[in-house]
């Protein structure tokens, strides 16, 4: 089950820390100081969504039950011009977007007037749907006893990275496609929230069905040190010679003494250097993000105080463990290598994005990850995209959505995508969809034809319109 490890040495910490100050200061402002800081470190959490506020742009929040019982939520960004009630026809598939590990919905929209992928995308006809996976954002979080007692019963606990596949993702697909009448819907994943797809891929083929095309962005099922040509290369870790670099999930480890039942404070950590956010002492600069260059030091403090959750400590230890030095990315429980479940299976239009300073994963992981993946390796089926490179601009991790050029970048390419599948141009034709679901061929296989009903009922769940 564990111990509450983690908090209480970071209370002891920081009791030691207000021991010695007070003890060793006898100076009145020396003391005051201190205090200021001790009140930063205990309530960042709170304070610094505060001074570095986002005001979200969502139409409506909606909000769903999972089978083993968690409330998921889903903001929903109307396509432009409807209106609520009478929601105007989209001209596309449902797209939905995912974020990553330790993030939520800020992901994809930081507010009014700063980069909003949601709202480029909505303002252009789309109908979007941000998805909050559980534990994160306004989606049902861990208790300190429903945690304890959902770990000490099963091995992969309430909260965990296999929860995200196999409840989270399908749920908030059927959802979405009962929602609004939809046949087919687009997935959009920044990192883990691209990863979780590839694994729901790797073990439910038949499933492909369900997408109109997948948009990646910094997501990787493998971490070679040294690129190779990807429509070439074998399964993961099976290489002859192959050497694989360690992922930067590897020094996310924490020994088990340490693992509270409860929520990892990575929030906190976050937010206590969110004044400090895009400047010369930024803690998360080159692994977050490449500030200066990429994007802009207002936008990376709303990032830090909004964004950035804390994690379940099980869904900690799954990300350390399910990424392979050798193997690449695992099955969370079964601990396969994902890659060969993959081998050039996936009869979906496959869009990849990856930045030049991303030091999560390296452009050659995704590029490799996507054309090992794609049915048919042409730039018709599947394409990679290296955000920035010709210009010179070096991104990160989270440049690619936060970045100041991420629009031109990022946004237009991958909105242009989405348009050129939904008109026809990167279509798998049923036979690739027989070979690789083994399922009978389904009469509604277009993707135009999952557009929007405007009587479209909403079902599973309950909606709010967004203040």
């Amino acid at each position: 089950m564990g111990l509450p490890g983690t908090h209480l040495l970071v209370g002891i910490i920081l009791l030691s820390i207000h021991l010695t100050v007070t003890s060793c200061t006898r100076k009145t402002h020396s003391r005051a100081l201190w205090y200021v800081v001790l009140c930063w470190l205990v309530f960042c959490p709170y304070l610094a969504p505060l001074l570095y506020p986002t005001e979200s742009q969502e139409d409506e929040v909606h909000f769903f039950t999972t089978a083993d019982g968690a409330r998921i939520n889903l903001s929903r960004y109307r396509a432009h011009n409807s209106t609520l009630g009478v929601r105007k026809q989209s001209f596309t598939a449902p797209v939905i977007l995912c974020h990553g590990a330790f993030a939520n919905r800020h992901t994809y929209d930081l507010g009014k007037g700063r980069t909003s992928l949601a709202k480029y995308l909505s303002d252009r006809g789309h109908d979007v749907w941000v998805l909050e996976l559980r534990a994160h954002g306004r989606s049902t979080k861990p208790g300190w006893i429903p945690s304890v007692l959902s770990q000490g019963m099963n091995a992969e606990g309430s909260w965990s990275v296999i929860k995200y596949i196999e409840q989270d993702l399908p749920a908030a697909i059927d959802y979405v496609k009962r929602h609004t009448q939809a046949t087919k819907i687009h997935w959009v994943g920044h990192s883990m929230g691209g990863i979780i797809l590839y694994s729901w891929l790797a073990f439910h083929m038949q499933n492909a069905r369900d997408f109109a095309s997948i948009v990646t962005l910094g997501s990787s099922l493998d971490h070679p040190r040294k690129s190779s040509q990807p429509e070439k290369a074998p399964a993961a870790g099976t290489g002859p010679g192959e050497k694989n670099m360690t992922s930067a999930y590897h020094f996310l480890y924490v020994p088990r003494g340490l693992r509270s039942p409860g929520l990892a404070p990575f929030s906190w950590a976050n937010s206590i250097f969110a004044p400090l956010g895009g400047g010369l002492f930024d803690m998360f600069n080159g692994f977050q993000y490449n500030s200066g260059m990429a994007s802009k030091a207002e936008d990376i403090k709303v990032l830090l105080a909004n964004n950035f959750e804390s994690e379940p400590w099980q869904v900690v230890f799954d990300i350390h463990t399910v990424f392979s030095k050798k193997l690449g990315m695992l099955h969370p429980v079964t601990k396969e290598p994902l890659l060969p479940q993959l081998n050039h299976s996936l009869p979906v239009p496959l869009l990849a994005f990856a930045g030049e300073c991303d030091m999560q994963f390296k452009p050659e992981a995704v590029s490799r990850t996507a054309h090992h993946l794609a049915a048919k390796d042409t730039d018709r089926f599947v394409r990679y995209i290296t955000a920035g490179k010709d210009e010179g601009v070096c991104y990160g991790h989270y440049d690619l959505l936060i970045g100041q050029r991420a629009d031109r970048d990022v946004f237009q390419p991958l909105e242009q995508w989405i348009v050129e599948v939904d008109q026809g141009q990167h279509w798998y034709d049923e036979g690739a969809y027989d070979a690789a679901c083994k399922a009978p061929p389904q009469a509604d296989s277009v993707p135009a034809d999952a557009a929007v009903s405007d009587a479209a009922p909403g079902g599973g769940g309950d909606a709010t319109a967004a203040g």
